[in-house]
C-alpha cells in the first residue's frame, strides 16, 4: 500500500518543505477490537423521533473501514454508531424538522478521550463542543431551531478541533439537516473526508485516501436522475482542505453556503449560477439545478490530486521504482495498466427519453486541434505537452506547442466541430470545462457518452471530433481530462470565450494561470506556475478607457489569488464596486471591468500563498491616443 510522499503535499495542502521538516511522532493505535464498518449515502435518518423528539444514541467506537472495494486495503478508523449497530462512515445522519428537541446520549467506546462538536449548531453561535474521557457515558438535550445543512464531528482529545483530525479520528463526521417547513427532503447529500497517515517510521511510505459519504471513485455511488427534474445536492466538506466543487454538463445555483456551525441561505435573487465553485475547508455548499441533457456526468472537487489514481489505497505503487516515479512527477500506470480517476468523484447518469438521437452539428465551423509535446521545455529533460491549431493543410511542426493553448474564440449559438489530435506518446482526453454540451464530447474517458456510445481514450496517432454549440456567452477553460496532474502541468490547457460579437482585443484582455511543469522534479529550473505562459508577462492598457479582463485559473494544484494594485493602493474593479482581488480554485474563471484614471504602473499578483509561488504581471498604462481633428 505503498503512495508516494508527495500525497501529503496534495492532501494536507502544504509545500514540499514543509513536509521534509514534519516530526516523526508516535501515532495512536486502536486497543479494542475494531468493529468492521458500513458506508452509507445519507439517505436515512438516525434515532427515533416521536411527535417534536428525536431520541438518538450515539457510539464512539473502534472500527475498520474500507474505503474503496471489498478485497482492497482495510484501515483503522474510529466511527460513529448507533447504539447496538455496526459503525457507520460517514456517521449516522441526524435529519429533523425545525424546532425538533434531540435527547441524545454519546457513549465513548474507545480508549482514548474525544471531543465532539457541532451537534447544536445556530446562527451567531460560539463553537460548541463536548468532552468525553475514554469509557464515559454523557446525556445531552437541545433543540434544533435554525435551519440548514451541518454536521457533527468528532476529535480525539479533549482541545480537539475540525483543524487537528489526521486519520485515527477522521471519520468522525457525520450529517445534520434541519428542515425549514414544507421544505422538500429528496435531495442528495455528499460528505467528502480525507484519511492519511502521516509517517511515523523513516521507512513509512505516505498513505492517503479520499472519500465521498465514505468510498473513492469507482466504489462511489452513481447517482440516477431524471431528465428535466429539479434537484438538489448538499455538500459537506468534512475535510481540512478546499475543494472546488465542478459539475459538467450544466449551471448549478448555489443556495446556500455555510460550515459545520452556521448556515447562510442566499436571498433568491442573488443566487449566482456556477459550475465551480471552491468550498472552503469545514464548509457547506446547497446547490440545485435540473439536468437538461442525458448522458454520463460527472461531479467532482477539481484538485486534480483529489481524483487521480494516486490518492487511492488499492492501486496506489508498490515497489521503489513506481514511488520515485511519482516524486519525479511522472505517471505512473495503475494495475491494469490504464489510467483512471479516484477520489472525491460522484457519477451522474441521466437516462435519455425514448427516440432520443445525439447531437449532429450542421454547417459548423471546423477547428483542428492538436496535441503535441517539446522537450526539455521546463528545464533538464521534463518536456511541455500542450495544444497548437492548424490553420490550413500543412500541419505545424510536431514539437511546436503553446502554452496556454490556442484560445477558441467562438460565438453563442453557431455550431464548431472540433477535430482533436493526439500526437502524444500517451492517450489524452480533452474537457470543453463549463460548456453545456451533450455527454459524448465532454471529454471524461470511459464515462462521458449515451449508453453503448461511449468516449474512448484519444490513443497516441488517432483524433476525436467535438460537436456542440456554445449555449452562452462567457470565457471558459479547456484542459486535459486524463492523467491531469501531469498533462495539465506540463501545459495542457487553454481558454474559450464565447461572444456575441467579435472581441475587442484591445480592451479585451485574456489573464490564465496555470502549470509550467511538475513541481517535484528535483534540480531543475521548473517554474511551476505560469501566466499566460510566462513568469513574468505583460499587459498594455490605455487610460481612462474601460478594459475588460478575463482571469482563468486552471493550475491543477492549487487555489489562485489575482490582484491588481500599485504601489499605493488596491484597484477596484466593477463587480460592486470590491477591491481588485479574487482568489480561485482551478477551473473558475472570473470577467471583471477596470477603467485606469491616468497613466502609469500597475501590477497584477497571481500567487498561490500554500505553494509559495508568484507570478508577476506587470501591467502598463499609457495615455490615450491623440483624436485627429476634422
Amino acid at each position: 500500500m505503498l503512495v508516494s510522499a508527495f500525497l501529503f503535499v496534495a492532501v494536507a495542502g502544504m509545500h514540499p518543505q514543509i513536509v521534509a521538516a514534519l516530526p516523526r511522532v508516535p501515532l495512536p493505535r486502536p486497543t479494542a477490537t475494531a468493529l468492521r464498518a458500513i458506508t452509507h449515502g445519507n439517505r436515512v435518518a438516525a434515532g427515533i423521533r416521536t411527535g417534536r423528539v428525536l431520541t438518538l444514541a450515539l457510539d464512539v467506537v473502534n472500527s475498520a473501514w474500507k474505503p474503496e472495494g471489498d478485497d482492497d486495503p482495510e484501515v483503522p478508523v474510529l466511527a460513529f454508531a448507533e447504539h447496538g449497530q455496526a459503525p457507520l462512515v460517514p456517521g449516522p445522519m441526524i435529519r429533523v424538522p425545525q424546532g425538533t428537541d434531540v435527547a441524545l446520549t454519546l457513549r465513548n467506546l474507545s480508549d482514548s478521550a474525544v471531543t465532539i462538536g457541532g451537534l447544536r449548531p445556530r446562527v451567531g453561535s460560539a463553537v460548541d463542543s463536548i468532552q468525553l474521557p475514554a469509557r464515559a457515558t454523557k446525556t445531552i438535550r437541545f433543540r434544533l431551531d435554525t435551519a440548514g445543512t451541518y454536521f457533527y464531528w468528532g476529535a480525539l482529545g479533549t482541545t480537539a478541533s475540525t483543524e487537528n483530525r489526521l486519520w485515527l479520528d477522521s471519520q468522525l463526521n457525520g450529517a445534520l439537516v434541519v428542515d425549514a417547513p414544507g421544505a422538500r427532503t429528496d435531495d442528495h447529500i455528499l460528505l467528502f473526508s480525507e484519511w492519511f497517515l502521516p509517517y511515523d517510521d523513516p521507512n513509512q511510505p505516505f498513505e492517503a485516501v479520499a472519500v465521498i459519504n465514505g468510498k473513492g471513485w469507482p466504489y462511489t455511488e452513481r447517482l440516477t436522475l431524471t431528465l428535466g427534474d429539479s434537484t438538489r445536492f448538499r455538500v459537506i466538506n468534512a475535510s481540512q482542505t478546499f475543494h472546488p466543487i465542478h459539475l459538467h454538463g450544466f449551471y448549478y445555483r448555489v443556495e446556500a453556503r455555510g460550515t459545520w456551525s452556521k448556515d447562510a441561505p442566499i436571498a433568491p435573487r442573488m443566487q449566482p449560477m456556477l459550475n465551480t465553485d471552491l468550498l472552503a475547508p469545514s464548509g457547506t455548499l446547497t446547490l440545485a439545478f435540473a439536468p437538461t441533457t442525458p448522458g454520463n456526468w460527472l461531479l467532482h472537487c477539481h484538485f486534480s490530486f483529489h481524483m487521480d489514481e494516486t490518492v487511492t489505497l488499492a492501486g496506489s505503487p508498490r515497489d521503489a521504482a513506481s514511488t520515485s516515479a511519482l516524486e519525479r512527477g511522472e505517471h505512473v500506470m495503475s494495475r491494469d495498466g490504464g489510467h483512471h480517476m479516484r477520489g472525491l468523484v460522484v457519477g451522474i447518469q441521466v437516462p435519455p427519453p425514448p427516440g432520443y438521437t445525439p447531437y449532429r452539428a450542421s454547417n459548423a465551423r471546423e477547428i483542428r486541434l492538436l496535441a503535441q509535446t517539446k522537450r526539455a521545455r521546463f528545464g533538464g529533460s521534463m518536456p511541455a505537452y500542450g495544444f497548437v491549431t492548424q490553420a490550413d493543410n500543412k500541419a505545424p511542426k510536431g514539437d511546436s506547442v503553446r502554452i496556454p493553448g490556442p484560445v477558441l474564440d467562438l460565438e453563442r449559438g453557431k455550431p464548431v466541430r472540433i477535430t482533436v489530435v493526439n500526437n502524444l506518446d500517451e492517450p489524452t482526453g480533452v474537457h470543453w470545462h463549463g460548456l453545456e454540451i451533450e455527454s459524448f464530447p465532454d471529454g471524461v474517458a470511459n464515462w462521458s457518452g449515451v449508453g453503448d456510445h461511449m468516449f474512448k481514450p484519444i490513443a497516441p496517432g488517432d483524433s476525436f471530433v467535438a460537436e456542440f454549440t456554445p449555449p452562452r456567452a462567457g470565457t471558459f477553460p479547456y484542459h486535459s481530462h486524463l492523467n491531469e496532474r501531469k498533462q495539465i502541468l506540463s501545459g495542457m490547457y487553454g481558454a474559450i470565450i464565447v461572444t456575441d460579437t467579435p472581441r475587442d482585443l484591445a480592451h479585451d484582455h485574456l489573464i490564465v494561470a496555470g502549470g509550467g511543469g511538475p513541481e517535484l522534479l528535483p534540480k531543475t529550473e521548473s517554474p511551476y506556475a505560469l501566466v499566460n505562459g510566462r513568469r513574468a508577462p505583460t499587459l498594455q492598457l490605455t487610460a481612462g478607457e474601460t478594459h475588460r479582463l478575463r482571469l482563468v485559473s486552471v493550475h491543477p494544484d492549487w487555489r489562485v489569488s489575482f490582484t491588481l494594485r500599485n504601489d499605493s493602493t488596491t484597484a477596484r474593479w466593477r463587480l460592486a464596486g470590491r477591491l481588485a482581488h479574487v482568489e480561485m480554485g482551478p477551473g473558475e474563471t472570473a470577467d471583471f471591468e477596470f477603467t485606469p484614471v491616468k497613466p502609469g504602473r500597475w501590477l497584477m499578483e497571481v500567487s498561490s500563498v500554500e505553494a509559495g509561488w508568484f507570478v508577476p504581471m506587470e501591467i502598463t498604462v499609457v495615455a490615450p491616443k491623440p483624436k485627429r481633428r476634422k
